[in-house]
């Protein structure tokens, strides 16, 4: 597998359950929508910027995205579901995800994960700062990570992001800024 071409996906799918089933990705973030700031951190690094939305298309596409929704049969699977599709719908050799309530994500982290997802091409890499592992903010070979995921999902009947990318084979990529990681997952953090 070789690094040629990358692809990156806002996934703003969730039921935003946390923040009163408000479409996160539409919410306004120092008077932005965050799927907005997050997909301009991507500019650095990906030759296409998608939006996987499941509600408000619509408003998604008048940001300037091509949006598109989870694949019927792969729903409900958490954000496997917004991977998978993912996976599915990108044409490059490798694809960067990031969250769409992470808007202080800058395109320096992302191109961390590119360098080493261009050392090593066959692995899912992942950030992880101070505060943990952050999963959703990954590089992985699309080909082969969709074949394995749909395996995984097929098979296992698992839902974990983190379980996938063990049985795949991944590598974390520290980061050391936490505050870029921030999730803005409850109302407070909009004020």
């Amino acid at each position: 597998m070789e690094f040629t071409s990358l692809s990156g996906v806002v996934l703003a799918g969730g039921k935003s359950e946390r923040m009163g089933h408000q479409d996160k990705g539409l919410l306004l973030f120092k008077n932005e929508p965050m799927a907005l700031q997050v997909s301009q951190a991507f500019k650095s690094v990906t030759d296409y910027v998608f939006i996987n939305a499941n509600r408000n298309i619509e408003q998604y596409s008048a940001l300037g995205f091509d949006v598109f929704s989870d694949v019927e049969g792969y729903s409900e699977k958490g954000p496997l579901s917004g991977l998978f599709a993912s996976l599915n719908y990108v044409s490059a050799s490798h694809l960067v995800v990031s969250p769409c309530d992470t808007p202080c994500i800058s395109g320096a982290a992302f191109l961390e994960l590119q360098m080493m997802s261009k050392e090593f091409p066959d692995k899912i890499h992942y950030l992880k700062s101070t505060s943990g592992s952050h999963p959703l903010h990954a590089i992985l070979p699309v080909a082969s990570s969709l074949l394995a995921l749909k395996m995984f999902l097929d098979q296992t009947g698992r839902n974990s992001v983190m379980a996938f990318y063990e049985a795949f084979g991944c590598q974390e990529v520290l980061w050391s800024k936490d505050s870029e990681l921030l999730n803005v997952n409850t109302p407070n953090y909009l004020k």
